[in-house]
């Protein structure tokens, strides 16, 4: 497989993941709304019911993080392996932790299921 071919597929991966950002964007927006309707107007049920789907979108986001960084990391090997110039400038990029499914991705996904959670559950 050639050096062009390869980019070409990762690019088509990243294509599809951030298909699914966007979606998970929605849900995180649809979350936020739900928890201040909830802090509006508290009720038990209401208050469980969207903190499960925050907790769910928190996780669908995690992991459609985690597969945009698969998708890099994978590619990344490989082009470094048939010695792309291409796979050392992408290895900068993978290994930054601002980098799809790194360390600052995580934290921030954690902050906004923190974030959610305090809307819905702490008294005002």
């Amino acid at each position: 497989m050639t050096e062009y071919q390869l980019l070409d597929l990762m690019y088509q991966g990243f294509i599809q993941n951030g298909m699914y950002f966007v979606a998970m964007v929605l849900l995180t927006w649809l979350g936020f709304r739900m928890a201040a309707n909830v802090a509006s107007d508290p009720n038990m049920a209401g208050q469980i019911f969207t903190t499960i789907f925050c907790l769910f979108v928190g996780l669908f986001f995690y992991t459609t993080n985690q597969i945009g960084g698969g998708v890099l990391n994978s590619y990344t090997a490989q082009l470094i392996e048939m010695g792309a110039d291409s796979g050392t400038r992408l290895s900068e990029i993978a290994n930054s932790p601002t980098a799809p499914g790194g360390a600052m991705q995580a934290a921030f996904n954690i902050f906004i299921v923190i974030f959610q959670l305090a809307i819905i559950w702490v008294k005002r």
